[in-house]
């Protein structure tokens, strides 16, 4: 990633991590069972000396910790070895830093170490969830949901600004969900496929499996809250084969950093044409399309009925 600022926060690993450690947080686990949880979150900087962002994963989490008021004396003690080794500094040389912004970064540095030193060995209570978020979508499951000019129902909007009488949807989108999980085993997210074309009424399970295609993948989570403002049916839940799924939708990730950030899936779920073209550019600077297998309906991802 390289470095590009002397400051702990600086670069895009350490604000995501910073993201994660602040929904890690919300989990009702012991401390320790807290650092293994982000820990297994980004395995390597956590774990490989040698990954650019771990000595980076261990400040982070130690400025975090100690500006929380949580107290891992394992967290202290790795983020101490790494202020006192000059591993940090190490690092950020090699990653070309120049040494003028080096000795910057150590005085800041010099200043998390004196905190680190002081923090309490107790940590304090901390607001935290009570038990896994429920799921609200079925895996493989289908859902329908309304549409005006390709966008959805706008869930973060307040009901006391959105006039439900007056958007006036001119048609319904169906979704299907390929897999969910949650984050920490706590946060939930989904990873779905929309509908190529917006349809004139909600769709039964034969039009479904026979009719619809599948294509633009979208990431994220989704409360009870935004389920019931987005007017989500369910039109069924189908079986289908894993192995068509991968040849269909190749590489796909998890939403774990959508559930960290708690991004809602409603961010992706309006209907743009655009998402159906792929191209990329040749070192020659000329545009080539890139061939993907047809959008394919469930039959094609084989559906038993």
């Amino acid at each position: 990633m390289g470095a590009w600022g002397t400051g702990l926060y600086s670069g895009d690993f350490a604000q995501d991590l910073k993201a994660a450690v602040t929904a890690a947080c919300r989990l009702p686990l012991p401390e320790e069972e807290l650092v293994d949880a982000i820990c297994q979150s980004e395995a390597s900087a956590a774990t490989d000396p040698a990954d650019e962002d771990h000595t980076i994963f261990w400040l982070v989490l130690a400025d975090q910790f100690e500006k929380r008021r949580i107290f891992s004396r394992r967290v202290r003690q790795t983020a101490l070895a790494i202020i006192d080794g000059g591993k940090d500094a190490a690092m950020m040389q090699a990653l070309g830093m120049k040494p003028g912004d080096i000795r910057k970064r150590a005085a800041k540095l010099a200043e998390l170490r004196v905190r680190l030193v002081a923090q309490p060995e107790a940590s304090a209570e901390r607001k935290t969830i009570k038990a896994p978020q429920p799921y609200v979508f079925e895996q493989y499951g289908v859902y329908a949901y309304p549409v005006s000019g390709g966008e959805p129902i706008n869930p973060y909007m307040p009901a006391s600004r959105f006039k439900r009488a007056a958007w006036h949807a001119d048609g319904f989108l169906p979704m299907l969900i390929l897999s969910r999980g949650r984050a920490f085993g706590y946060l939930t997210w989904y990873v779905a496929v929309k509908a190529t074309q917006i349809l004139p009424v909600i769709p039964d399970r034969a039009a479904v499996a026979g009719n619809v295609r599948w294509a633009a993948t979208i990431y994220g989570t989704c409360n009870p809250a935004h389920f019931k403002k987005l007017e989500l049916t369910e039109v069924g839940v189908f079986q289908l084969d894993p192995a068509r799924i991968d040849h269909f939708f190749p590489h796909l990730a998890t939403g774990i950093i959508q559930a960290v950030g708690d991004i809602s899936i409603a961010n992706g779920m309006e209907l743009d044409t655009r998402e159906m073209r792929h191209a990329w550019r040749r070192p020659d600077g000329k545009l080539e399309r890139i061939v993907y297998p047809p959008a394919p309906n469930l039959l094609e991802l084989g559906v038993v009925q």
